[in-house]
């Protein structure tokens, strides 16, 4: 865990541990302990209930380590618990989707079809709990086109990210949850007209608007917000 606890004022790190289930997860905890980092962030995965991460929040607690937990919820148990388990501790700072373990468990190919409930149901308790929501990677890594297809759909679902497996991803995933400048201008224009609205509906364009969609066209607002920050660092 020296990757956590040499970390200093470096960016974010993150360390996806072993489920606390297992012997190994166990060994993991322990040396997270010992290491006693002062930042970063814990992935725990196969998450099947809220104990589990709160049983780790008390831990963390215990040793006075301010930590981030993501929880990957990727069985049909964690499915079933996705609410409870992102509302288990406020340490949840995000819950990814894990799609290939689920799969496997559901005896179905990994296809959008075969996982669509369970990633919906993923989704939606990470917007009721108020955090973001990572959908799982995309395998074919020479395969640009459909890592696009799939990364636009997780974000009309809900996701608010995509994890990638290859470096050649990571650009085609970024471009996927930047709104395009159209997108962006009528966001704002949006958002502007809402300030000075004495109703609660009002016309943009012919276009009737009221509260959720200002909701919405805030969050691209914010979507272009954080890829011109993540553009501008070194």
């Amino acid at each position: 865990m020296r990757f956590l606890a040499d970390c200093g004022d470096a960016p974010d790190r993150v360390v996806r541990i072993n489920t606390p289930r297992s012997a190994a997860g166990l060994r993991d905890v322990l040396a997270l302990l010992d290491a006693r980092p002062s930042s970063g962030t814990i992935v725990i995965p196969k998450i099947d209930s809220p104990v589990e991460v709160c049983w780790v929040d008390d831990l963390l607690t215990e040793a006075g380590l301010a930590l981030r937990l993501v929880a990957q919820i990727e069985t049909l148990r964690g499915v079933e618990q996705a609410a409870a388990i992102t509302a288990a501790t406020r340490r949840v700072s995000a819950v990814m989707f894990g799609g290939l373990d689920l799969a496997a468990e559901l005896g179905v190919p990994a296809t959008w079809d075969g996982l669509l409930y369970g990633r919906s149901r993923v989704a939606h308790a990470a917007a009721q709990a108020g955090i973001p929501a990572i959908d799982m990677p995309f395998v074919a890594v020479r395969d640009a086109d459909g890592c696009r297809s799939e990364a636009h759909r997780a974000l009309a679902l809900g996701f608010t990210a995509k994890m990638a497996i290859h470096p050649n991803q990571v650009p085609v995933i970024n471009d996927a949850y930047t709104p395009t400048a159209d997108e962006v201008t009528e966001a704002e224009r949006v958002v502007a007209a809402w300030k000075d609205a004495p109703e609660g509906v009002i016309q943009v364009n012919g276009k009737m608007v009221e509260r959720p969609i200002v909701l919405a066209m805030r969050r691209t607002v914010a979507r272009a917000q954080a890829s011109r920050r993540a553009a501008a660092q070194p």
